[in-house]
């Protein structure tokens, strides 16, 4: 370990014996940084993207030179499609550490992928083209934007919720329901995608209500062909005649008829 201050190598003291410098305060900030760094590893493990990219920023922020959480965050942002985002990291893990550092794997890969760089930045661009068309209000051209962005780079979460929330706002929550499953198997806990889930459900749930209501109309009215013209009339149940009762024996037609017509009706039911 080396002093913040002048550099020279402190190990175990808490003081540094060159420049006098305190490194008491300093050991527990990085202590700190290890301790976000192991809990985004943890949630990165079991794809918990944006939790990990949160506690791997926690870390930097307590520790810059930390490579290790570098290497981890530019996977993170590789991961939900922002492959921009996870050259930027790489290249300067690869600075603050030239020799022995894992980025050397991960820089090769991308310059082997041929296009790979090129097509991510034309994703980009037809990304923000979405966001633009968003703000002028032409969400049908934003949604077509989307479906170009994703069938280049079908790993970025963002262009999923947007297009997500674009359904949400036409009211296609099958649409929607898709998308945001789509971006959570990417990002299992992203809190974005379970919001708009949540207001996918509610759609659902509103729209099967509506079906059912307009179901229940249709069976209270009864259509049939009298001639040349259909009649159609309300369905009130119990006072449409049983026919298969009628064409019982006296007493059930009897017992019929006072129970539909009443003691004064002068509906009479001949045997």
């Amino acid at each position: 370990m080396n002093c913040y201050k002048c550099g020279t190598i402190i190990d175990e003291l808490n003081t540094c014996p060159v420049c006098g410098a305190n490194q008491h305060i300093y050991k527990r900030i990085l202590k700190q940084a290890d301790v976000y760094y192991n809990d985004g590893l943890m949630k990165a493990q079991v794809r918990d993207l944006s939790g990990a990219r949160r506690n791997l920023l926690m870390c930097l922020k307590c520790n810059k030179y930390h490579t290790d959480a570098r290497n981890l965050l530019g996977l993170v942002y590789y991961e939900i499609g922002e492959v921009v985002s996870a050259l930027a990291q790489w290249v300067i893990s690869k600075n603050l550490q030239p020799e022995n550092n894992r980025v050397d794997v991960y820089l090769d890969e991308l310059q082997n992928t041929a296009g790979l760089l090129e097509s991510a930045s034309v994703s980009i661009k037809k990304y923000n083209q979405a966001i633009d068309y968003c703000r002028q209000g032409n969400r049908d051209l934003a949604r077509i934007q989307l479906r170009r962005v994703l069938g280049n780079n079908p790993k970025m979460v963002s262009a999923h919720q947007l297009l997500a929330l674009l359904c949400i706002q036409d009211g296609e929550y099958e649409e929607a329901r898709k998308a945001l499953m789509a971006a959570n198997k990417i990002d299992s806990l992203n809190a974005v995608t379970h919001r708009y889930m949540l207001e996918v459900k509610e759609g659902l749930k509103a729209a099967e209500k509506d079906n059912k209501k307009k179901r229940r109309k249709k069976d209270d009215i009864i259509s049939f062909t009298d001639g040349n013209e259909t009649v159609m009339m309300p369905n009130n149940g119990s006072k449409f005649a049983d026919w298969s009762v009628l064409r019982g024996n006296r007493a059930d037609r009897r017992q019929y008829r006072r129970k539909c017509c009443g003691r004064s009706s002068r509906v009479r039911i001949q045997p």
